[in-house]
């Protein structure tokens, strides 16, 4: 189990402990016992800290590499307000959420890739069985085939990279993520749903309304949609309410939900509601993207493959009919 894996059982162990009244160092004790590797070390090394006096978000700010920075945000307003085991109870959701989604998109690449790999395969060795196989040939040949996935592949990590290092590039890259079919929009949900669940953990926790708005803009992980939200945080320091300053290129149904929330006092609920609808959406849409994918592969092999059978019938049938 990795570390991102094991971070949102981690937190589920916590939040009951902190629930029964459990102290945070004995709690970490018990939380401890159930880890193994790597997070288990961190965790002993968050416990040394707190026992010398650290406050806890001091102590996962260390420890950035495996904290998200939206769990250092809300574990820090929770510390503020008191509210550590509901906190804790609200990560681990977001975690095994997040872990659902990756491990269904990471299912979704790999029976296409494999797809694509034995389609060029079969492609290479369609085109050498006539001129002479060799295993150099066969090799060179679906690498051939190949090359434009891979370049197209390490086009897309060097984006990632570049994107995580300049700001300039996040808003074009971020909006060409979104114009892809099924997959662009999948990214949008998700993109909601964490600025709402982000939102609702922090203002359930206590938080003011002007970081809490703050905070969420910039855990929504894509810049064109937090630009959607970025008008709330504007409209809560002019005074006014949040969801007067989203954009209303939002669906209707969640700035309806936003508004209901701060004219009824129950933000916080209405917000894990919209984040809830927009999770919904998000894990549709890459369930479909999942389902869709190893299609659009298979159908790219198959018109391969009848251009390579076309190619063998040209050079079988064409030479004889030239004689």
């Amino acid at each position: 189990m990795s570390s991102k894996t094991g971070l949102g059982q981690a937190y589920y162990d916590l939040s009951v402990m902190m629930d029964a009244g459990v102290p945070i160092l004995r709690s970490l004790d018990i939380a401890i016992e159930g880890r193994q590797g790597y997070l288990k070390r961190v965790l002993m090394r968050i416990r040394d800290s707190i026992s010398k006096g650290s406050d806890l978000s001091t102590a996962l700010a260390e420890h950035r590499h495996v904290f998200p920075q939206l769990d250092r945000m809300l574990i820090e307003a929770a510390e503020t307000s008191g509210s550590l085991g509901p906190s804790f109870k609200m990560l681990a959701d977001w975690h095994e959420f997040v872990h659902r989604i990756t491990r269904r998109m990471l299912v979704g690449l790999i029976y296409p890739i494999l797809l694509l790999h034995m389609g060029a395969f079969i492609g290479a060795f369609a085109d050498v069985i006539l001129d002479g196989f060799t295993l150099r040939s066969f090799i060179m040949g679906a690498l051939h085939l190949l090359q434009y996935f891979y370049i197209f592949a390490a086009i897309v990590l060097v984006f990632m990279f570049l994107r995580s290092r300049s700001t300039l590039l996040r808003w074009p890259l971020d909006f060409l993520v979104l114009r892809i079919p099924l997959l662009g929009k999948a990214v949008y949900h998700i993109s909601v749903c964490r600025y709402a669940r982000t939102f609702a953990m922090m203002y359930g926790a206590g938080v003011p309304i002007t970081e809490v708005t703050d905070r969420a803009t910039r855990a929504t992980g894509n810049e064109v949609v937090a630009r959607l939200f970025a008008g709330g945080k504007d409209s809560v320091r002019a005074g006014g309410l949040a969801w007067e300053g989203y954009s209303k290129r939002l669906p209707p149904q969640y700035l309806h939900l936003f508004q209901i929330g701060e004219e009824t006092g129950e933000l916080d609920k209405t917000a894990a509601k919209v984040g809830e609808i927009a999770g919904d959406h998000a894990d549709l849409l890459f369930t479909e993207w999942a389902r869709w994918a190893p299609i659009v592969i298979y159908i790219i092999i198959m018109i391969v493959l009848v251009m390579k059978i076309l190619g063998i019938w040209q050079k079988i049938y064409g030479t004889a009919l030239s004689f």
